[in-house]
């Protein structure tokens, strides 16, 4: 008597997506910007839909200015699909009396709330 024994491999299904994103869904982004391990104080948060870059035109689709929420500064987009997302930041840390800069992408595999730290760097306006 002989057995036969098959092996079915199967790859796991992928259920990111690679492009889109915009409003029109149920999740929500929330971004806090940080400076060298504390936060920035005043800063204004743009967002780009359908891209992990930098826009080459230098238009964004979105901002929000960041508020206290306790102490920690956050902008929040809501509404969002899944998709791609990038965010640029430009802001005021007066801890450190420097205007900083920094951005940060996001890709949305499924739609949901999250919470991102947006780096920041110095530099001279």
């Amino acid at each position: 008597m002989s057995l036969l024994f098959l092996m079915v491999c199967c790859k796991p299904k992928n259920n990111c997506i690679s492009s889109g994103g915009g409003k029109g869904g149920s999740g929500s982004i929330s971004i806090s910007p940080s400076h060298y391990g504390s936060y920035v104080d005043s800063c204004t948060i743009y967002i780009k839909y359908g891209t992990l870059n930098t826009p080459g035109n230098g238009v964004y689709d979105d901002s929000a200015r960041c508020v206290m929420v306790d102490t920690v500064p956050v902008a929040t987009f809501s509404n969002l699909k899944g998709g791609l997302y990038y965010f640029y930041a430009s802001g005021y840390h007066k801890a450190y009396a420097a205007y900083v800069k920094g951005a940060v992408n996001y890709t949305m595999c499924t739609e949901h709330s999250v919470s991102l730290l947006l780096p920041t760097y110095s530099y001279n306006p």
